[in-house]
């Protein structure tokens, strides 16, 4: 369940154009009335809204808001105005080039979506950079890792709940073989994880948890990992096992009292505020001494948390 709120009675496009040029001008930016509007909108009210101050102000409303706001408050904005499939095909295409550091978003962005969500990013990721997402994965990965990540951003999954049983067995027994001795000969893993619905996998998952006592990804060979390949299969098996899960402990390591990872922060509420983010935060609830909304509150500060705390529901 999503936790934007968007008031009964929503002004028009023009009359949001309106504000939105008065919040721009005097001495300073009146951030509090931007986000009173942007925050409190639909992705289609906010795409009308573009196209209104657009031809109202014969200005961009994008590059405006990047002019008038900064930092992490104007990087959070930047992104939640853009329309949601482009901008998780830019996200994906910032991570492309630098996908030791930024796989969870190319994980997330092919894992936590349905096929044809997944299937409309790819689309809009032709249109922007006259390429594919999987040519750019395949150009700057290798081995294992690039098998993996091409096989994720391929797929089209099944998305009913039809199991079969025998299979989740035999695939069980397949994945164990693959990961007991250490080895990285991971080809039918990489298929299986790959090309398998969730309901499958879920089944697969828990025949291997019964069978051997652990879950893969407790089983999976610990040590030098050079590639990368073992970080981004364990990520990878976490976020298509338990979606809202996956996110909250993203959420919870990007609150950590060392250091605010805000990026990481940032890209998961903009991202799922308009879809599960009611689910990533009970489940953030479960494992933390605090809300998802306290933790946030606690390590951000000024017109940022505000902006958060606005497209978390409050």
């Amino acid at each position: 369940m999503a936790t934007i709120t968007v008031p009964q009675a929503v002004p028009s496009p023009a009359d949001d154009a309106a504000a939105l040029l008065k919040a721009f001008q005097g001495w300073g930016t009146d951030e509090q009335a931007v986000i009173a509007i942007l925050a409190h909108r639909d992705a289609n009210q906010r795409k009308q809204i573009l196209l209104e101050y657009e031809q109202k102000c014969n200005e961009s409303l994008i590059q405006r808001l990047r002019s008038e706001l900064s930092g992490d408050f104007e990087h959070a904005m930047y992104y939640w105005i853009l329309d949601p499939v482009e901008r998780q095909a830019m996200m994906a295409n910032a991570a492309t080039k630098c996908i030791q550091e930024e796989y969870p978003v190319i994980i997330e962005i092919a894992c936590a979506n349905s096929s044809a969500e997944l299937l409309q990013v790819k689309k809009a990721y032709h249109v922007l950079y006259k390429r594919s997402l999987e040519e750019d994965v395949a150009a700057h990965s290798t081995g294992n890792l690039r098998g993996l990540l091409l096989a994720l951003v391929s797929t089209y999954r099944y998305e009913g709940d039809a199991v079969d049983t025998k299979l989740a067995k035999s695939e069980a027994k397949i994945i164990h073989e693959a990961v007991r001795n250490g080895t990285t000969d991971h080809e039918e893993l990489i298929r299986i994880v790959g090309t398998r619905s969730k309901a499958q996998l879920d089944a697969t998952f828990g025949c291997f948890r019964d069978e051997h006592g652990t879950s893969i990804t407790k089983a999976l060979p610990h040590g030098t990992d050079l590639t990368g390949y073992l970080r981004v299969l364990r990520t990878t098996l976490r976020c298509i096992s338990n979606t809202n899960k996956y996110f909250a402990k993203v959420l919870r390591n990007a609150t950590r009292e060392s250091g605010t990872d805000e990026d990481s922060l940032t890209r998961v509420v903009v991202m799922r505020a308009e879809k599960d983010m009611k689910g990533i935060g009970d489940a953030f609830q479960k494992r933390s001494s605090c809300t998802l909304e306290q933790a946030i509150a606690k390590e951000t500060s000024g017109d940022y948390r505000s902006f958060l705390m606005a497209l978390l529901g409050n």
